[in-house]
């Protein structure tokens, strides 16, 4: 599992960083279902605010980048929703702040139409149902069902991503997509790089 001490130093950074605005901290992605791998694994954290400020964004990423607070994972991935989106995330949600950080990596997106949109969809889809609140209500309360549909789409979308960007790993994602057209419900992802997808 993630270790203890730093998802609750991350909590603490977050909510010193976002003030007010904050209204959920959500562990998601393998550390919420048990399938953490130290070194390996991603944190994959997905945060909630009443409305995002560029300001505040910024404070965030200084707050919680690899150098400030080394993450135990192969890097953070800490995305930021306004209330408003994840009300409505439709089939390209807006968030407003994407942040990877980790010992070999660092980007910094604030612009969703710069970047896939199936990632993030499948990953509010995964947290809808099995993120674990670090601070505030269960992630159902915050984050509509997209709908299995647009679900679907989405798996679709991330097997042509890696057909073209990644074919050595096109079949994997091509099963857990017919896991999911199958069955409606998430498959781990052995083998693959981390992608910003549900584990």
């Amino acid at each position: 599992m993630v270790p203890r001490k730093y998802s609750c130093e991350l909590t603490r950074v977050i909510e010193n960083a976002l003030g007010e605005r904050l209204r959920a901290v959500y562990l998601t992605g393998s550390g919420a279902v048990g399938a953490y791998v130290p070194g390996t694994s991603d944190v994959d954290v997905l945060v909630a605010v009443e409305r995002a400020e560029r300001p505040a964004l910024e404070r965030l990423v200084k707050a919680t980048a690899h150098e400030a607070l080394p993450c135990p994972g192969r890097k953070l991935e800490l995305v930021v929703y306004e209330l408003a989106a994840l009300a409505d995330p439709g089939e390209r949600p807006r968030w407003s702040l994407n942040f990877n950080t980790g010992a070999s990596e660092h980007h910094v997106g604030f612009d969703p139409e710069l970047e896939p949109a199936h990632w993030f969809l499948l990953d509010l889809a995964f947290a809808r149902r099995h993120a674990q609140p670090l601070v505030g209500p269960p992630p159902a309360e915050l984050i509509a069902d997209p709908g299995d549909a647009a679900i679907g789409r989405a798996f679709d979308a991330m097997v042509d991503w890696y057909e073209q960007a990644e074919p050595q790993h096109a079949e994997v994602a091509r099963e857990r997509a017919r896991h999911w057209h199958a069955t409606h419900t998430f498959v781990p992802k052995p083998g693959l790089p981390s992608d910003g997808t549900p584990p």
